[in-house]
């Protein structure tokens, strides 16, 4: 079975690529042979990019179904899945040429902003995609304003919520929150399939050094929607009792320079930026660390840190928005916050590393919980499932 697999970009910038990448390499031992493009519109080209070459080429529009029907002709595939891609010309040519299989990787279907994120107000949208949302573009900044950029983002939703979506085989949604914002846009319940990511059990011993100083981990994008500036005050509570803490801030980002400004000098040593880290090194990361802090208060499509911390057996203490509390079970695998509530987040945090029986209780189920619904076996037999049962 051959899958094409396409979406924006082949570069590994964020979750959805670090997923796509993981599919690559794992596909194969399910007897299916991956293919992945990167497709983007610049002006009037798109520019093609083969992951296996890292080749890239510029298609006219005019040519652009034509190279699809080679692609699929020539690599003999079976099902079109398609990721991050808002072009609704190249999903209409995808879902002319073979079966097609959505992933919902974030609310970019039925949100012309992507996010479901009120900017400004810092507040989380729980509308239905409509005329209201060129008020908010403009009020709250949750989509980009100019007029050609804002009504091509509309009509694209626009085509995935009313025509893209009937014609899909299967939209695939990573969360119990993804789930209901598909349905509250208008997609078919029956299309609609839940399967979690997956982290890789890449345990490794590791040795503590100072085993009284307890470190509490951030790893993201940093950025306001990730709420980095909530977990530095987060860290001001705890420090101004606890000195034997470090809270690592793993991550870069277009804030990183508004957020540094936030930590008062004296406490540089305790609140710690790492900048970019390698795959390798946010795994050392997660060995040391005490308690991952999940702190994003826009509406997370999943939260893969989430997954990978649990992994490791660590307990998370998180604010409870989109798709989190699918894996984050409240007084089983961490604490679940409201948002923004950066008191009792301090409470919770300081109470597991006072209370050495629920934080090991916690850290047992955390491991455990991940072992039985994270595992790449699990998330690639229901993967499989889907795309025989398409086929046929």
């Amino acid at each position: 079975m051959n899958i094409l697999h396409i979406n924006d970009k082949i570069t590994i910038s964020g979750g959805v690529e670090v997923y796509i990448n993981q599919l690559m390499t794992l596909l194969p031992k399910y007897n299916l042979n991956a293919f992945w493009y990167g497709m983007i519109k610049n002006k009037s080209e798109y520019i093609i990019s083969d992951k296996k070459t890292e080749n890239q080429q510029l298609i006219n529009t005019d040519s652009l179904k034509d190279f699809v029907e080679h692609i699929v002709a020539t690599k003999e595939i079976d099902v079109i899945h398609i990721h991050s891609i808002s072009d609704y010309k190249i999903i209409d040519i995808c879902t002319q040429v073979r079966p097609v299989i959505r992933s919902m990787h974030e609310p970019r279907i039925v949100c012309p902003g992507q996010g479901k994120f009120l900017r400004k107000s810092e507040i989380i949208c729980d509308k239905r995609f409509g005329l209201h949302c060129i008020y908010d573009a403009y009020k709250e900044g949750c989509c980009n304003r100019h007029p050609i950029r804002l009504s091509k983002a509309l009509f694209n939703t626009y085509y995935e919520v009313h025509r893209a979506s009937k014609k899909y085989k299967a939209v695939l949604v990573m969360s119990n929150y993804m789930e209901n914002q598909a349905v509250k846009a208008g997609i078919e319940q029956s299309k609609i399939v839940l399967n979690p990511y997956f982290t890789i059990d890449d345990t490794i011993e590791f040795h503590q050094d100072d085993k009284k100083m307890k470190r509490i981990l951030f790893v993201g994008r940093l950025s306001k929607t990730k709420g980095v500036h909530y977990f530095i005050k987060v860290a001001k509570i705890l420090l101004a009792d606890n000195k034997n803490l470090v809270f690592d801030i793993v991550g870069d980002g277009h804030d990183g320079d508004y957020f540094k400004k936030l930590v008062p000098s004296d406490l540089a040593k305790h609140i710690v930026f790492h900048g970019w880290q390698s795959r390798e090194q946010i795994t050392q990361h997660l060995h040391r660390a005490h308690i991952l802090a999940f702190t994003s208060i826009y509406p997370e499509a999943f939260g893969i840190t989430g997954i990978e911390a649990m992994m490791h057996g660590k307990p998370v203490v998180g604010f409870d928005v989109g798709g989190v509390s699918t894996w984050l079970k409240d007084k089983n695998t961490g604490y679940l916050i409201p948002v923004k509530n950066t008191m009792l987040m301090s409470e919770k945090i300081q109470h597991l590393i006072d209370d050495e029986v629920e934080y090991q209780n916690f850290s047992d189920q955390s491991r455990l919980f991940a072992l039985e619904n994270f595992t790449p076996d699990v998330h690639f037999k229901k993967l499989h499932s889907l795309y025989k049962s398409i086929i046929k």
